[in-house]
């Protein structure tokens, strides 16, 4: 499908058009309603046509008159038209009239000249004839040229609907020349085609629908070539024609439109909106339906491709409009609607594509289809996927890969699932399809395993029958589930079988495919060899090769060459089945790949002469088929290396002439042919010696020599390739060693010259052979020879190489080795050339001999002045990877090739040691080969070379060499001849090793080091017989068990031996001392490693020779001296050490200390290497004062002033100074003796003098070390030199290094113990370098500075604000640190310093203290209990900050603090508990978090074993959390109650905890549920506060009184008579005067007034008690004076006794108290104190007491009694005349007209009370008087008692007698009728009273108005009742009346 839309888009998956597609729509034909122009007609170009100019039918002269009479003027219109239909009639009906139009030069111009003047019916006839000739591109061109637009646009406008058509035709015709048509778009551009047409489109024309067909098919030709195409259409509103037309067009125009459509939306992607606008999406889907013709439909679906390429809109309008299914059905519309064509491709492909666009790829269609699968609800759906997805995987290219990554793998599984039982036949046939396009993809099918055998065997599928076709369909199915290989998915033999029975019968695909899975089973599996041949499938194999397609013929000839490969057998049967005949066909006629598996099967299949087949073949040389004799000379060159020799002699026999013939064709014209035949005739003589020595070699030399001359690459090098191949018998052929004399100097011509690698390579192999014959070896330039050669070795094939290295090998050996050769052998590089052949391993051993014998030769040249010319030797050594292959040469080679090897590596040692011993050490047998010659070799250069070898491999891998020695059994023996070559060494050390063996030597030091001016000391060089004693101290370093074979050997004797005498010599003669006695004394100190040996005599004897060589000037010679004396030190006894002490050696060791690194590099290296300790001497006498006899004997004595001294700076020996702290930090240690005796020797001012000079770091350190360890004793410390160290090490803080500054840290801490010191102004300069250090320091240094400042700080809090003020803020430093992943130690330090610079306000008010409050928090879960209790001191001063201790809390400080308070870290628990109360204060929620953790069960744990502090400190930080009311109720707090009660009973609790203990217990025992929980008795809870209330402490002394108070509110505590011992103090402490105090107190007392009040009054209570009452002191709290009342009222209320003691004030003052019980007994009181002292009452008067009572009144308290003691008060003349008597009117009268009074008794004192007081005239008068006239009133209607009434009335009559007012108040009270009512009482008394009342009320005319005519009836009604009480009063009344009213 993607082939047949290669004509439009470039690619199947993009989304824009190929810039290629409208040259290929040049061959678009018409739709159906144009007029016939049959496309299928072959176009022939005018030129192929010219060619023959026959005019058998005459239509030249035909076309060439009507032209003629069209050029004719005067020709009718008639006549035009008819010549022009007969024109037209030509064109179309013979073949050959378009080439004579196109011959005739005036055709075309007379035909446009008729389109542009001619009547109507001519141009209409033109045009047609112009639209024709269109049909041929060049009469095309021409007609374009011709001019013929613009008559044409002309007649397109004209009204006829004819010529309209005709003009449109000619048009689409004329613009049918693609992209490649430059000169059309030119013209069409410049004529303004496209606007032209465009309008006309909008316009609409007569003809209609088909010339709107024609235009735009006009319009999509120039779509593609017109310049400004797209521009004219969008301005010419191209968009809205195009849509219009989308609708009403017909089929044809519709399928132009959608075209058009898509490009345009491709140019630009904003037309997409207009066509959305447009609602073009569902138009485009409709057209895409089954109901509409297939290019209309394919050009749809393309443009909805384009448009979902190119606008998001788009693709969801496609999506919302169903058009995902309708474009699915689109693409399985081929195969369901059977569509054929590029059309059918086309709307696949487009269709699949927009789908693509829509959903993000066509990877993503993919895999929505392969899920849908699972939902697919019938078959049909189903199909219909699967169909789709075919489709899908058929276009996938790799654009789509890019985009996103298909999983190749899950859609075949998705696919085999499809794969059901009783599947349906159509999605059996999906899923098979899309399977092929699965495997038939590129892309997808190469993610697949076995994707080439599932493609055939889905190709089979397809073709097989039924039950052929389940057995593949299972196969295939293994295949993809991964079950097995083809050979297993096919069931082994029987799948063959089923295979080969599908080669017979069946169609040529199916045979391709059958043929294709067994060629790829022969491949695979050997079984299945056996089983073609097994089934009879090798005759239809051969048949196939003679009658099948040329693919299955070459997989056919490609599985009978596999069956040869396999089996002699096999290969018999195929030979028996005549395929020989069909290969030698296939051979001559296949194709290129064909012939050459025929040939090869050929070589395979025929293993014997066979005559009639070497003569087919020789014919097939002659014959002109096949055209390439390559293949067929394979074969040829094969048959002919089996053809015995007498055969290819003897004339006329089929071998001779074929090999005669294949040298005939040497002169053949074809160069393949020549080359081919050269390489034939090359291969033949390579594999035939015989024929080498024949004549025949000689001939085909001749003949091969000619073509050295020509020019042809190829045949150059297969005849320089033949001529070595004959040359290979020179020697034993001398015809052609004659001849070849004759071509040495064209072969090194073609070897030196020529550019082609393959001819230098092929001519130097010649030239090998050729050097074979002696007479032209030493003919040959060695230049001539070398330089290819070497270029050959560097660059050729194995061959190649192996025949020049033989060259250069066989050169060498004819020859002196002199400057020329070596210049050249230097120049070309044929060292490394030679190396590198060695290197490929397949020279075979002959080669390997001369190349080492060369290479030999090469090396044994000696380097001249400058390098310019190097030996072999010296190339090796430039190039170490070179080595290799000379080193793999030792282990299997002869003695004398072991020897040349090591001779060649030998002299590698010195430059290239390390990559030589690598690649000995690796090489397999060669240390042991090497090893053997040292041993048996009588050459002293062997020996030292071979020595010098196996030190090199050790220096690589000690442990491979001792590991191959000792497996070799060669180990003991090598160390017996390396002792026996040292003992046979020269006497005299002085004398030199000869020049032979010194150039065998080992560098230890590289060459670039020596020349740069590195170290070339006596140590660097190594050579002679001293590798022997170096290989003994490799051996004795890396293996144990060679120590004791060495000593036995005798090398200890031996080197001692030779150390004496060299020393001897050095002393008694002038010579220089040996600078190589170094070496003996390395071993010495190697063995001494070993305490056997050290035990052994020789061992003891070497000790004074070695002191003596301590004494030596040579340093290397005295280093390992000090070497040898260490290892005695380290590993030997107690008595060994005390030898080497009384030695004197310690003297020459300290002589050696602090020698500079630098110089002496190479020992310190040397060390290294064998595991020697780098600083003999340090480690000797460190050793050795280590022990106590001697690190306080004479010898430290005499060594600590010497070291003293060498704190001086020495500049040779740097390192000095040093070294001696060390010593003498290590002698000072638990050793004061030793500290005097430095100090006494000037230590301190050395030291200080030396920090001064500014040493080196560690040497800084080391000084500070010291002083520290010195002035760790108080003795120095009070040295007058100590405090002068102090600035000293104050700048070693500032400016010291690292280590220095720690030390000195140290130091100072040790010196701040000193008050004078730490006092001293200079300690505070510490201060900042401290804290820089505390900042950049590492761990140590940081604990160090921190040490330092807290012992600084902690005892003179002034100091940290200098921390404060530093530059680096030590705070924010401690706060990293905090932060950081240091050690606990470190940070329980830091915060140790935090709690001691946190004690200064300014500090922590720092941001920097803030930021440390979360690392501090997260260090209180540490376990490291230091740093916790410095945590907890530093929480516990940031908290005294109000906002950092809400920070610490935000923090989760609490539950971690809580936490630690367990075990007896009793100053942890302090410092916690304090912490915890000022995190509690005010933090409710902090409170109840510490609860919840448990504080107060941790603190109970503790309580009863703390000490007085911690106690005080639980106790406080219980008060604050019991503060809480929640957890004072909450059942922990119940807990410490008891324990509380019985710490306040310790003497030495102090005031502070007793205050906060009372004060918990207070806060829980206040609340009534709580003590309710307790059942404590009075000697738990009241005995231990009774002393406390007489505490100096007024705090202690109000808690004890509260908690008394709160106590005593339990009635068992109450009558306990313990509770009388606290009256006393209780009043005691209410005599003080404060205020607090005296409330508790009182409150305390309150409790048990009740029960014990006779006690209290005792005790002086009541006078205590009315004290209290009586302060005037405003600040008072009312409650003290209330419960004072309290107690005061339960004292009288027990007995009256108390009421005389009690002062007036106070029982007034009592009446104010809010309880009742108080108020009574006041009242009683005073009662009492008014009927025994009538005098009292004024003074109750005086003290308020009205006030009080008319209080009490008012608030209906007590009334009865205050009423009555009122009463008494204002019946007291004295009192109604006092002020307060007048304020007692209104709240009388108030009360008396309160609805609330209801007692009786009350109203009737209240009412008596108001009578006495108005009995005051004054009174009477007052303003008030009017309200109690009203109460009085008042009274009296409420109908009162008689009693009552008469008071009643009684008060009115005083009321009203002395005011007018108060009648008048009376009387509009409703008084008169009130009393009017009373005279007709029964009761006389009322009665009387009322009658007198009236007569004052109406004794004068102030109220006359209201005495009425009913009053006088009513006075006069009740006349009779009252007669015998009438008086003269009441008759006196009655006569009151008589002027205002009658009697009658």
């Amino acid at each position: 499908m993607a082939a047949a839309l290669a004509w439009r888009f470039g690619t199947s998956n993009g989304s824009s058009y190929s810039p290629n597609d409208m040259d290929k729509n040049g061959d678009t034909k018409l739709q159906d309603s144009e007029p016939p122009t049959p496309h299928s007609v072959m176009k022939m170009s005018l030129r192929d046509r010219t060619s023959s100019m026959e005019d058998p039918d005459g239509t030249l002269a035909s076309v060439a008159q009507c032209i003629e009479q069209l050029r004719q003027s005067s020709l009718s219109v008639q006549d035009r038209e008819y010549s022009l239909r007969q024109l037209l009639e030509l064109i179309e009906t013979r073949e050959n009239a378009f080439s004579a139009v196109g011959s005739h030069s005036q055709a075309v111009p007379v035909l446009v000249s008729l389109l542009r003047s001619g009547s109507l019916g001519v141009k209409i006839q033109a045009a047609t004839v112009l639209g024709s000739l269109c049909k041929e591109n060049e009469l095309r061109v021409k007609v374009l040229l011709g001019g013929c637009i613009p008559p044409l646009l002309g007649l397109l406008k004209s009204s006829s609907a004819e010529g309209q058509i005709a003009a449109a035709k000619t048009i689409y015709a004329v613009s049918q020349g693609g992209v490649k048509d430059h000169v059309g778009s030119k013209i069409f551009s410049t004529e303004g085609v496209v606007p032209v047409l465009w309008e006309l489109l909008r316009k609409g024309l007569k003809s209609g629908n088909l010339v709107d067909n024609l235009l735009t098919g006009a319009l999509k030709n120039l779509s593609s070539s017109t310049e400004g195409f797209w521009t004219a259409t969008v301005q010419a509103g191209g968009v809205d024609i195009l849509v219009k037309l989308l609708t009403t067009g017909q089929p044809g125009t519709q399928a132009n439109v959608c075209y058009l459509l898509g490009c345009m939306m491709m140019e630009d992607s904003s037309i997409c909106s207009k066509v959305l606008a447009a609602e073009a999406t569902k138009q485009l889907l409709k057209l895409i339906g089954p109901g509409n013709e297939a290019p209309v439909r394919a050009e749809a679906a393309g443009a909805l491709k384009s448009l979902s390429a190119q606008c998001k809109e788009a693709r969801r309008e496609i999506a919302s409009a169903n058009g995902i299914p309708v474009l699915i059905n689109a693409t399985i519309a081929p195969s369901k609607e059977f569509m054929q064509g590029e059309h059918a491709q086309a709307l696949q492909e487009n269709a699949m594509c927009a789908l693509a666009n829509i959903s993000g790829g066509l990877s993503f269609v993919i895999s929505s289809l392969g899920q849908s699968l699972e939902s697919c609800s019938s078959p049909a759906q189903t199909a219909d996927t699967l169909g789709a997805l075919a489709s899908a995987l058929m276009i996938y290219d790799s654009k789509a890969e890019s985009t996103r990554e298909s999983d190749a793998e899950a859609v075949e599984q998705t696919l085999v699932k499809q794969f059901k039982p009783k599947l349906p036949f159509l999605v059996q046939e999906r899923t098979i399809e899309a399977l092929a396009s699965l495997y038939g993809n590129p892309i997808l099918s190469l993610k697949l395993e076995n994707s080439e055998a599932k493609r055939l065997l889905v190709g089979l599928i397809t073709m097989a029958t039924n039950e052929v076709q389940d057995e593949l369909v299972r196969a295939l199915l293994t295949l993809c589930n991964n079950e097995g290989s083809l050979w297993r998915a096919l069931q082994g033999r029987e799948g063959v079988q089923l295979l080969i029975s599908l080669l017979g019968l069946s169609s040529e695909q199916q045979q391709e495919c059958a043929v294709a899975l067994l060629c790829l089973l022969s491949h695979e599996n050997d079984e299945s060899k056996w089983a073609i041949t097994a089934a009879g499938g090798i005759p239809p194999l051969v048949q196939i090769l003679e009658t099948g397609s040329a693919k299955a013929k070459e997989d056919s000839a490609t599985i009978l060459r596999n069956l040869c490969n396999h089996s002699e057998d096999i290969r018999e049967c195929v030979e028996s089945a005549d395929a020989v005949p069909a290969l030698l066909w296939l051979l001559k006629n296949g194709s290129a790949n064909g012939k050459e598996i025929a040939a090869k099967t050929l070589n395979h299949l025929i293993h014997k002469s066979d005559t009639a087949t070497i003569s087919q073949l020789t014919a097939l040389l002659t014959s002109e088929l096949p055209e390439s004799k390559v293949h067929v000379l394979d074969a040829l060159k094969s048959m002919l290396s089996m053809v015995s020799l007498n055969d290819i002699l003897r004339e006329g026999s089929a071998a001779n002439d074929a090999i005669e013939t294949m040298i005939k064709i040497l002169n053949s014209s074809k160069e393949e042919t020549q080359a081919k035949s050269a390489f034939a005739l090359a291969g033949i003589f390579e594999t035939r010696k015989d024929l080498r020595e024949s004549s025949i070699a000689v001939k085909a030399q001749l003949s091969v020599m000619k073509l050295l001359n020509v020019e042809s690459e190829s045949i150059l090098a297969e005849s320089s390739h033949c001529l070595a191949a004959i040359f290979l018998s020179v020697k034993e052929n001398r015809d052609v060693a004659a001849v070849a004399r004759d071509v040495l100097s064209p072969l090194v011509a073609h070897a030196n010259s020529s550019s082609a690698l393959e001819v230098t390579e092929q001519a130097t192999c010649a030239l090998a052979n050729l050097l074979l014959d002696g007479e032209v070896s030493e003919k040959a330039v060695s230049e001539e020879i070398i330089l290819p050669a070497t270029r050959v070795l560097r660059e050729g094939t194995i061959s190649g190489k192996t025949h020049a290295a033989a060259a250069i090998a066989r050169l060498l050996h004819s020859r002196q080795i002199d400057y020329a050769v070596t210049d050249c052998v230097n120049r070309a590089g044929t060292v490394l050339a030679l190396v590198s052949f060695l290197e490929s391993a397949n020279g075979g051993p002959s080669a390997v001999a001369e190349a080492l014998e060369a290479l030999a030769i090469l090396s044994r040249s000696n380097e001249t002045a400058g390098g310019q010319i190097r030996p072999a030797w010296a190339v090796l050594a430039e190039f170490p990877e070179s080595i290799t292959p000379i080193v793999s040469s030792i282990a299997d080679a002869t003695p004398l090739l072991q020897d040349k090897a090591i001779e060649i590596l030998s002299r590698l040692c010195r430059d290239q040691s390390v990559v030589l011993g690598e690649t000995v050490a690796t090489a397999s047998g060669c240390i042991a080969s090497v090893a053997k010659r040292v041993i048996n070799s009588k050459s002293g250069k062997v020996k030292i070379g071979g020595a010098a070898l196996l030190i090199c491999a050790a220096k690589y891998s000690h442990q491979r060499v001792v590991e191959d020695l000792n497996q070799s059994n060669s180990c003991i023996y090598l160390i017996q001849s390396l002792v026996a070559m040292v003992t046979s060494a020269e006497a005299s050390p002085s004398q030199n090793d000869d020049d032979e063996n010194e150039c065998i030597s080992i560098c230890r030091t590289s060459k670039v080091e020596g020349e740069n001016g590195g170290s070339t000391s006596q140590t660097c060089m190594i050579h002679g017989y001293n590798l022997a004693i170096w290989l003994l101290s490799v051996l004795a370093c890396h293996d144990e068990k060679s120590k004791i074979v060495i000593l036995e050997a005798g090398a200890v004797e031996a080197v001692t031996d030779r150390i004496s005498n060299c020393y001897l010599l050095y002393n008694q003669s002038e010579l220089s001392e040996d600078r190589s006695i170094w070496i003996c004394s390395l071993l010495l100190a190697i063995l001494f490693q070993d305490r056997d040996i050290i035990r052994a005599h020789a061992t003891m004897k070497s000790i004074p020779v070695l002191a003596n060589l301590l004494k030596t000037d040579e340093f290397a010679n005295k280093y390992f001296a000090a070497q040898a004396i260490a290892s005695l030190v380290c590993n030997g006894s107690r008595g060994t050490l005390l030898s080497v002490a009384n030695s004197g050696a310690a003297g020459g060791l300290i002589s050696l200390l602090g020698c500079a690194d630098a110089d002496i590099s190479d020992l310190l290296q040397l060390s290294e290497e064998f595991g020697l300790v780098q600083y003999p001497d340090q480690v000797a006498l460190e050793r050795l004062f280590r022990v106590e006899d001697i690190r306080v004997g004479a010898t430290s004595r005499k060594s600590i002033p010497a070291l003293v001294d060498l704190l001086k700076p020495i500049p040779d020996r740097p390192g000095a100074p040093f070294l001696a702290l060390g010593l003498l930090t290590q002698l000072s240690i638990d050793c004061p003796s030793n500290k005097t005796v430095m100090v006494e020797s000037g230590a301190l001012e050395a030291l200080t003098k030396y920090l001064s000079l500014g040493p080196q770091d560690a040497t800084e350190e080391a000084a500070t070390d010291l002083l520290g360890i010195l002035f760790s004793s108080a003795e120095i410390r009070r040295h007058e030199s100590a405090f002068g160290a102090v600035s000293q090490l104050v700048a070693v803080l500032r400016l010291g290094g690292r280590g220095a500054r720690y030390s000195a840290a140290k130091a100072l801490e040790s010196l701040f113990s000193a008050d004078h010191i730490r006092n001293a102004d200079t300690a505070r300069q510490a201060v900042q370098p401290l804290v820089e250090i505390l900042n950049t320091g590492l761990e140590k240094e940081q604990h160090a500075a921190i040490a330092a400042l807290v012992r600084l700080l902690s005892e003179n809090p002034s100091r940290a604000l200098a921390v404060a003020d530093v530059e680096m803020n030590a705070v924010d430093v401690l706060c990293r640190i905090l932060s950081s992943n240091c050690s606990m130690e470190l940070k329980g330090n830091a915060a140790e310093l935090c709690g001691v610079l946190f004690g200064n306000t300014k500090i922590r008010s720092t941001m920097g203290a803030a930021r440390c409050v979360e690392p501090l928090v997260a260090l209180l879960v540490s376990e490291f209990s230091p740093a916790q209790h410095s945590v907890v001191r530093a929480l516990d001063k940031l908290v005294d900050d109000e906002q950092l201790a809400e920070l610490v809390a935000a923090h989760g400080a609490v539950v971690p603090l809580v936490g630690l308070l367990y075990g007896k870290n009793y100053m942890l628990h302090e410092a916690i508990s304090r912490a915890l109360v000022k995190l509690g204060k005010d933090r409710p929620a902090c409170k109840m978090e510490m609860v919840k953790a448990g504080v107060i069960e941790s603190i109970l744990d503790i309580l009863h074993e703390a000490p007085d502090f911690l106690s005080s400190a639980f106790a406080e930080l219980l008060r604050i959390l019991t503060n809480n009311a929640s957890i004072a109720k909450g059942p922990s707090a119940a807990k410490v109650v008891e324990p509380l009660f019985l710490l306040l009973t310790r003497t030495e609790f102090g005031p502070d905890g007793q205050h906060s203990a009372l004060q918990v217990l207070v806060n829980i025992l206040e609340h009534p549920q709580c003590r309710a929980d307790y059942s404590l008795n009075s000697h738990q809870a009241i005995e231990p506060l009774i002393p406390l209330l007489d505490s100096p402490a007024p705090a202690v002394q109000q808690l004890a009184a509260e908690l008394l108070s709160h106590l005593l509110l339990e009635e068992h505590l109450q009558k306990d008579p313990l509770t009388q011992q606290v009256i006393g103090p209780l009043l005691h402490v209410l005599g003080s005067g404060i205020h607090i105090l005296q409330q508790r107190a009182v409150k305390a007392l309150v409790g048990i007034a009740l029960t014990w009040p006779n006690e209290i009054a005792k005790e002086g209570g009541v006078a205590e008690l009315s004290k209290v009452i009586l302060q005037a002191d405003p600040s008072l709290p009312h409650a003290l004076w209330e419960s004072a009342a309290a107690v005061l009222a339960s004292i009288l209320q027990f007995s009256s006794e108390f009421y005389l003691e009690v002062p007036v004030a106070v029982l007034v003052r009592l009446l104010r108290s809010g309880t009742e019980g108080t108020v009574v007994g006041a009242l009683n009181a005073l009662l009492v104190l008014e009927s025994d002292d009538g005098t009292s009452a004024e003074a109750m008067a005086e003290s308020g007491a009205i006030e009080a009572l008319l209080e009490l009144l008012r608030s209906h308290q007590c009334e009865e009694t205050a009423a009555r003691l009122l009463e008494v008060l204002l019946n007291n003349v004295k009192i109604r005349e006092a002020k307060a008597a007048k304020t007692a009117i209104l709240p009388l009268s108030q009360y008396l007209l309160d609805p609330q009074t209801q007692g009786q008794q009350a109203r009737l004192l209240s009412t008596l009370a108001l009578g006495d007081l108005f009995q005051n005239e004054g009174l009477a008068r007052s303003s008030d008087a009017a309200s109690a006239c009203r109460a009085l009133v008042n009274v009296l209607e409420e109908q009162p008692t008689e009693e009552m009434k008469v008071v009643a009335i009684c008060a009115l009559q005083n009321l009203v007698m002395y005011s007018r007012s108060n009648k008048r108040a009376v009387a509009e009270a409703g008084g008169v009728q009130v009393v009017l009512d009373l005279i007709g009482s029964s009761d006389p008394d009322t009665s009387v009273q009322a009658a007198m009342f009236v007569k004052l009320l109406f004794s004068n005319h102030t109220i006359q108005e209201y005495a009425s005519s009913e009053t006088v009836r009513a006075i006069t009604g009740k006349f009779s009742k009252l007669a015998n009480l009438l008086s003269s009063k009441l008759f006196h009344l009655l006569l009151q009346f008589a002027p205002y009213y009658s009697m009658g």
